[in-house]
């Protein structure tokens, strides 16, 4: 069947919603199937609409799709739309004549925000067993708001430490272990291309919060819980303060530096070291591939996956995530058949998704060609989810300045506390 992916700008959102309609409905699917059965007509098959905003997914998502439709007569089309005020163009989609998708692909902020717009229904199409067996409780919290698992988990994004074999034997335990290397280092043949020990995007606050976020709580477990919020303590202070002593050693510029020269040294065998997004992983098996250079003669890659170390031995660390969920919009006239879907989309077909898109399946028991891909769940189930609590929603930008500021000089607890006590006055305003 023919799939229709739109792409639109916001601008022409309305020109979009025209062509995403369809026509609803008012019998059950076995209802028309038995009333098609007794005049010798075949069935129209029911439709479902799925929006989405990463373009990424294209592939997996058409695959998915088209088996889903042989399966269960159905007709789905997927639309990829603009991020940018996603929520409310769903609700608004939704409450007009009409009508808004029947499903949507949505990070884990922004679930509170269209849990309170009225535009969830719980995930019931698991037992509590199959729940357990099949993701980790990271997903379940990032998918939960308002005491219910409110969407299906999908894909995360999570940060560890890359280093390069040809130079080290293992990965450090703390960031201590890679200052004591660096003191020790001595170059040779072997490390003639080595220009940096340790490099990172230092501009990147998804790179850089694994610094303090041991010591923060953004909402408790599942991130939705105004009285459990903390950013600002002295543990937090001191990694802040340990992140800026890192300046003198490697010297990185924030003006210059990006994720993208970050991952092209790293290849390039430049540096030792780095910290890197989890979607790095396929890309430098991508670039190596081309260079017939992805794994070495004894059939092992010249990197090794680790989580985020350490500070010190008494200063630790945690990676900061962001999970994705398919969402069951609750104005949708075809509930039971979206939440197939959604179950079909996260966990029947989940083992295929890291081949078509390169993004990770929360999905437990999925098998990748490099075993040390599993750190990387491992490294998921000990992170920090950013938060759904819609007031803490510019927490990111505001202590992304901090970290820029810290790094250039400024005071580690002054500029901690200014952006905690910011946070704080607009959760203490919305009571």
């Amino acid at each position: 069947m023919r799939h229709k992916i739109y792409r639109r700008a916001a601008a022409i959102f309305v020109v979009l919603l025209v062509f995403a309609q369809m026509v609803q409905v008012s019998w059950s699917y076995h209802e028309e199937q038995r009333q098609a059965a007794l005049t010798g007509q075949e069935a129209e098959p029911e439709k479902l609409t799925l929006w989405y905003t990463d373009e990424k997914l294209n592939p997996y998502l058409v695959e998915a799709a088209e088996e889903f439709e042989q399966q269960n007569h159905v007709e789905i089309t997927l639309q990829l739309v603009t991020a940018v005020d996603y929520i409310e163009h769903i609700n608004t989609a939704s409450i007009s004549d009409l009508g808004g998708p029947d499903l949507f692909i949505t990070s884990s902020e922004l679930l509170e925000k269209a849990r309170l717009a009225g535009l969830t229904v719980e995930n019931d199409s698991f037992t509590e067993r199959e729940l357990e067996d099949a993701f980790p409780q990271q997903a379940l919290n990032a998918a939960s708001c308002g005491g219910r698992l409110m969407a299906y988990p999908f894909y995360f994004e999570t940060c560890c430490l890359l280093y390069n074999k040809n130079y080290v034997d293992a990965a450090p335990v703390t960031i201590d272990d890679i200052l004591a290397y660096a003191d020790s280092y001595e170059g040779g043949d072997e490390t003639a291309d080595v220009e940096n020990i340790f490099k990172w995007n230092v501009a990147d606050i998804f790179s850089n919060f694994f610094f303090i976020a041991n010591y923060v709580n953004l909402g408790g477990p599942t991130g939705d819980d105004p009285s459990q919020v903390q950013l600002s303590a002295d543990e937090i202070t001191a990694c802040l303060q340990y992140y800026q002593s890192l300046n003198a050693f490697f010297a990185i510029d924030a003006e210059e530096v990006t994720t993208e020269n970050v991952l092209q040294e790293f290849i390039d065998g430049k540096t030792v070291y780095t910290i890197a997004k989890t979607d790095a992983i396929a890309a430098i098996d991508k670039a190596l591939a081309a260079e017939e250079e992805t794994v070495s003669g004894d059939g092992d890659r010249f990197y090794g996956i680790a989580q985020v170390p350490d500070l010190t031995a008494e200063l630790a660390t945690k990676g900061l995530s962001v999970t994705n969920s398919v969402v069951v919009n609750a104005y949708s006239a075809q509930r039971e058949l979206a939440k197939s879907f959604a179950r079909y989309l996260t966990f029947e077909k989940a083992e295929d998704l890291y081949g078509l898109t390169d993004k990770m399946p929360v999905r437990l028991g999925v098998e990748y060609e490099n075993p040390e891909m599993g750190v990387l769940l491992e490294q998921y189930e000990n992170s920090v989810e950013v938060p759904k609590l819609t007031d803490l929603s510019n927490y990111w930008m505001e202590m992304e300045i901090a970290f820029a500021n810290i790094w250039q000089g400024s005071d580690a607890a002054a500029e901690a506390d200014a952006v905690a006590q910011e946070m704080l006055q607009q959760l203490e305003t919305q009571e």
